[in-house]
């Protein structure tokens, strides 16, 4: 009886730790410490970079053998196109009167794209007549390129043209003109069968000199 007691006994302290009525026990997750929470954010975050990256130059990886040279190369032949619309672009902006704003405004419509071509579009038709205007206040506007354009890529198929320019404007009731300082901020699209064109253009900082 005293055998049977003890075994009992010890069959009891084994099922101590057990769960009763059939149960199964589940292990509580651990607190998720501080490296966890952050290292989670970080890797999507890595991931999501990485998806960027490859989308804006997966198209230039066309092959498995494509170099970082061959992208390099490509972008450089976009290059001097992407500089010369955005010169042109900024001449325009920068020189015009009365007597030549209708072909000015002619040629800035040729290079003009998407957002900035509505918005130009939109200021030319406003008004009884911008020529008319320019005449009666006799203004007119003569400028320069002083420094860039530096350019650099968001995708292959668009740019950041940056560039220092000085203007002076001059009216009926400011003969003597006035100065100004900016830099222009020309974001390009490449429209496949137009080439390279201005789809916004936007005045980053100014200062009166």
């Amino acid at each position: 009886m005293k055998l049977m007691n003890e075994e009992a006994a010890r069959e009891d302290e084994l099922r101590g730790d057990l769960p009763v009525s059939g149960e199964v026990a589940v292990a509580e997750p651990a607190a998720p410490g501080p490296r966890r929470r952050w290292v989670v954010p970080l890797l999507a975050a890595l991931v999501v970079v990485g998806l960027a990256t490859a989308g804006v130059f997966g198209t230039l990886y066309l092959t498995s053998e494509t170099s970082p040279e061959a992208v390099g190369v490509f972008l450089s032949e976009e290059r001097p196109q992407i500089e010369e619309t955005a010169r042109r672009v900024a001449d325009l902006l920068v020189n015009y009167d009365s007597t030549n704003l209708e072909e000015v405004s002619a040629q800035m419509l040729e290079l003009a794209t998407g957002n900035f071509r509505d918005d130009y579009e939109q200021a030319l038709s406003s008004g009884p007549g911008l020529s008319a205007a320019l005449e009666e206040a006799n203004a007119s506007s003569r400028g320069d390129i002083v420094d860039g354009p530096d350019v650099s890529f968001v995708s292959p198929s668009e740019a950041i043209a940056l560039m220092t320019v000085t203007q002076v404007a001059q009216s009926r009731s400011n003969p003597g003109g006035q100065t100004f300082d900016y830099i222009l901020k020309i974001t390009l699209i490449d429209t496949a069968d137009g080439g390279w064109k201005a789809d916004s253009v936007e005045v980053v900082s100014t200062q009166e000199t």
